[in-house]
């Protein structure tokens, strides 16, 4: 029998909620702390009795989410989930006395909150920090140059993209496929529906030279 409960954690400020199974391991978990900001403007706040549920998400990580990532972009995958979406209690939760348990309804509204924190949420820690450089080699503009953005492989799981946001309004200044220049992340995103599992690292160029200059390259970091 699936369990749904919620209970303040180890510090002031933390709640976390459980959904369990009857193993007793989450199955989907969401924590808010006070210290973080709410990202997404207008968002929770839940109050059920003495419960009050404030700050932004830590934590909206579920059992599911962990096996269709492993599946379809293998285990380099898994600190990017960790880094969106937090980190799962490993093995039978210890729920503590006097722990109240919730609705299938309240557990879903919190749980979509969470979801939309960590979607909007700045990512600061991780594999690839938002801010952090790296180089990479343009391998194709799938809708031709000047339109939409570009693929860029960087090493890592997942597609990395430019948008169009990033280059110069010329297509012709775009860098061509091939060329091997830096980057800067500058947001991951990562849909984790089971049926279509997406990372995608948003990139935008350190450095656009003059119109019909060469792209300068730049060395592995």
């Amino acid at each position: 029998m699936t369990r749904r409960t919620c209970f303040p954690g180890f510090r002031e400020g933390l709640w976390l909620w459980y959904e369990l199974g009857v193993d007793g391991h989450a199955l989907r978990q969401a924590a808010f702390d006070r210290s973080l900001p709410v990202p997404h403007a207008g968002d929770l706040l839940y109050r059920a009795g003495e419960v009050v549920t404030d700050g932004g998400a830590s934590v909206a990580a579920a059992r599911d989410d962990l096996r269709s990532t492993l599946e379809r972009f293998g285990p380099d995958a898994l600190p990017f989930y960790e880094t969106v979406y937090g980190v799962l209690t490993d093995g039978p939760v210890e729920v503590p006395p006097g722990a109240g348990d919730v609705t299938g309804a309240e557990f879903e509204r919190v749980w979509e909150t969470a979801r939309r924190h960590r979607r909007f949420m700045r990512h600061l820690t991780g594999p690839l920090p938002e801010g952090s450089l790296v180089t990479g080699t343009v391998t194709v503009a799938p809708w031709g140059p000047g339109r939409t953005g570009l693929v860029v492989d960087i090493d890592r799981p997942g597609r990395a993209f430019v948008d169009m946001g990033q280059l110069p309004r010329r297509g012709e200044d775009w860098p061509p496929v091939g060329t091997v220049t830096e980057f800067e992340v500058v947001q991951i995103r990562f849909d984790v529906r089971p049926e279509r599992p997406d990372l995608e690292i948003r990139l935008r160029p350190t450095a656009v030279p003059p119109p019909g200059g060469p792209w300068p390259r730049r060395g592995p970091r």
